[in-house]
């Protein structure tokens, strides 16, 4: 899996990701008043929080249809991240609240490279093909092979 090309691949993929990570934080940043009018919460990394409440009535269907009530409730607000250019950028993560008639939405970029594991793998295994490719040109006796 970590084969040079494989590796390669990975640092610029991770770096694409970084850039993206960047951007979606300057915008929900400059944007963080519009959100806190629309009852929005934005954390100091970037992520866009919101509660959805639930009637009674609504609580007593199936959780799926539940889950689509919300992301019916979250239009308003795709309005918002749409007229920003943000809707293809951020991705919802919905979670319900124990005890509560709420649910937790959360809206962050997707990541899949730039994360603490793949990052400390893939420094590591840099790190090996970089003393292994200086071992070789250290220790071969390239005089010898010619």
């Amino acid at each position: 899996m970590w084969n040079p090309i494989n590796l390669v691949r990975y640092w610029w993929y991770f770096v694409k990701e970084l850039i993206l990570l960047f951007k979606a934080y300057k915008a929900v940043k400059g944007i963080e008043p519009t959100l806190f009018e629309q009852g929005l919460r934005v954390d100091w990394i970037g992520r866009v929080y919101a509660v959805i409440n639930l009637d009674d009535e609504e609580l007593k269907q199936p959780e799926l249809l539940q889950q689509s009530l919300v992301i019916q409730a979250l239009s308003p607000i795709s309005n918002i991240l749409m007229k920003y250019g943000l809707s293809d950028v951020l991705y919802p993560d919905i979670r319900k609240i124990e005890g509560t008639s709420s649910y937790l939405v959360i809206l962050y970029p997707e990541t899949d490279y730039a994360n603490f594991g793949s990052f400390l793998t893939a420094s590591f295994m840099t790190s090996a093909y970089s003393v292994a490719g200086w071992a070789i040109v250290k220790f071969v006796p390239w005089d010898k092979i010619v």
